[in-house]
């Protein structure tokens, strides 16, 4: 979203928020979706592949005593 404003002395007003785009952006697992240039004029951001369709996220996966599996599965040689 995204909003006009303007700021008067000590007044701020913002007009009403609207949508900014209708593409949809890849997001960045465990940081920011977007970066903000240096002028903070401008930003940048990764478009969604076409025709990529959103996958149904309806689950999580526990994983308990991971690394005694991995030792396990794995084990280190000295």
């Amino acid at each position: 979203m995204v909003a006009s404003y303007a700021v008067e002395g000590d007044s701020f007003q913002a007009d009403k928020p609207r949508l900014w785009s209708d593409k949809r952006f890849e997001p960045r697992p465990l940081q920011r979706s977007f970066d903000l240039h240096p002028d903070g004029d401008r930003f940048a951001l990764t478009a969604a592949a076409e025709g990529q369709v959103e996958v149904k996220q309806d689950k999580v996966v526990l994983i308990f005593n991971f690394f005694d599996e991995l030792r396990r599965v794995a084990p280190t040689t000295r």
